[in-house]
């Protein structure tokens, strides 16, 4: 059993640097991937521009300015057998509220387990998941606050570790066409495990910290069909990062999108189309170039609006 947790173990640390380009070798890196191929496509903005079904992970003030509701859903094409998806439910609660239910899905599959002599013995995976639960409130006219609960969990052999999470953000407009955001992301989140199913004696509790990050974001449309955005993180690993995007709506059906997230380009388009009387979707894309030397990662996001 020994042998079986040191194989993964291994793979893990070596992988996790690819899960997230920010504080990518700390726990949790799934959660700091992004989501959305809109905001992915923007350089992984949305903290003053994401007011739909992607506002719980990306500012969960914005579920207060929802008009409908919104099922969400986000699916990532990863190398080397990994897995990352997100599927989500948001409605308001008028006159001046939304919520938000929401689960995340990450996790390495066929993970070959081998011997002191090199042969493969089984094959393993391990995963990790975050059930989301968001509420927001506009306590002015232009000024709304919204918080996330998050619980996590992470599965690895015969051991499991878990734990919660907070999102907290704010959400202003100055004026009509400017929105302005602050995150607090991943307050006192982290997996607690116990080892001693595995070492006996020599087992203890022990915890992961989730890295603790701050962003600021601004959102402007400063055109009818051109909306700027850019978002700036801060963590308390001293890890900072900028986030520029851009997104052109042509005749409110399609949209082209380009940022850089960091220092990886990012670009892709959506389609807005309505599939029956009452409910209208868009479907979008979003390649992110140079993900840990990878090359292209696409990202695809369906979301139905009702």
């Amino acid at each position: 059993m020994k042998q079986k947790f040191y194989t993964v173990l291994t793979f893990l640390l070596i992988g996790a640097p690819a899960w997230a380009g920010s504080n990518g070798g700390y726990a949790g890196s799934f959660s700091r991937m992004g989501l959305g191929a809109q905001g992915l496509a923007m350089g992984n903005t949305g903290v003053a521009g994401s007011r739909n079904g992607f506002a719980a992970y990306y500012n969960p003030a914005g579920l207060s300015y929802l008009e409908d509701k919104y099922v969400s859903m986000t699916y990532y094409f990863l190398s080397m057998d990994r897995k990352f998806h997100y599927v989500g439910f948001a409605l308001p609660l008028r006159p001046s509220a939304g919520i938000a239910v929401a689960w995340t899905h990450a996790g390495v599959s066929d993970i070959e387990g081998r011997s002191f002599t090199g042969r493969v013995d089984d094959t393993y995976s391990t995963g990790e998941n975050a059930f989301i639960l968001s509420f927001s409130n506009r306590f002015f006219q232009k000024f709304s606050v919204g918080i996330s609960f998050k619980y996590l969990q992470h599965n690895l052999l015969e051991i499991s570790g878990s734990g919660v999470g907070f999102d907290i953000g704010f959400l202003y407009q100055p004026f009509e066409p400017l929105f302005v955001g602050l995150q607090i992301k991943d307050f006192n989140a982290g997996y607690t495990w116990n080892t001693q199913d595995i070492f006996n004696e020599q087992g203890s509790n022990y915890t992961e910290k989730f890295p603790q990050i701050l962003k600021l974001g601004i959102a402007w449309r400063c055109l009818a069909n051109l909306l700027i955005a850019g978002d700036y993180e801060i963590s308390d690993q001293a890890d900072s990062r900028i986030h520029l995007g851009a997104e052109y709506t042509f005749k409110d059906l399609i949209n082209i999108r380009a940022g850089l997230n960091h220092s990886n380009p990012t670009f892709g388009f959506g389609i807005a189309y309505d599939i029956l009387p009452r409910v209208s979707s868009r479907l979008d894309y979003s390649s992110v170039f140079g993900v840990a030397g990878e090359g292209v990662t696409h990202v695809i996001s369906w979301e139905f609006q009702l």
